[in-house]
């Protein structure tokens, strides 16, 4: 009869997606960075958009490359390809977003109390000027009442 009861001598295998070092386990990051990488190639062409998403797939492409650093997970590929999609989305996204934002840095800059007349001098293009005309809006209905609200 004991011999009816014998055990295994060795524990069955674990599934394939619990073990770390199977292929593509524990490749969720790089999958996610290669997925962003693309949509932010895509959508750089709002700026913002390809800026966002390039930003959230080199996050994604850097934590794929520390598992696999770490023995996590394996295969550079799709972490190192989300990686460069990823910047180069942020790259043009910055690329077509500079004069907004050095707009926004310049604007922070000089953010002293200025008339009217001071702030549209130093508008170099129509979103300035329209900043300048919101800032001073009861001045301008003022000396421009024939004109549109800005």
């Amino acid at each position: 009869m004991s011999d009816a009861i014998a055990r295994p001598a060795t524990p069955p295998p674990a599934p394939p997606d619990a073990a770390p070092d199977a292929p593509g386990g524990g490749a969720g990051a790089g999958t996610l960075a290669l997925v962003v990488g693309v949509m932010g190639l895509v959508s750089a062409w709002t700026g913002w958009g390809g800026i966002v998403l390039g930003v959230v797939a080199v996050v994604a492409a850097l934590v794929g490359l520390a598992r696999i650093r770490a023995g996590r997970a394996q295969g550079k590929g799709r972490p190192g390809v989300g990686l460069a999609l990823g910047l180069v989305a942020v790259a043009i996204g910055i690329a077509l977003e500079w004069t907004t934002l050095s707009g926004a840095v310049t604007y922070l800059h000089t953010s002293q109390v200025r008339t009217l007349d001071e702030c549209m001098r130093q508008a170099v293009n129509e979103k300035e000027q329209h900043v300048c005309k919101s800032q001073h809006l009861d001045e301008y209905r003022a000396r421009y009442p024939d004109r549109l609200d800005p």
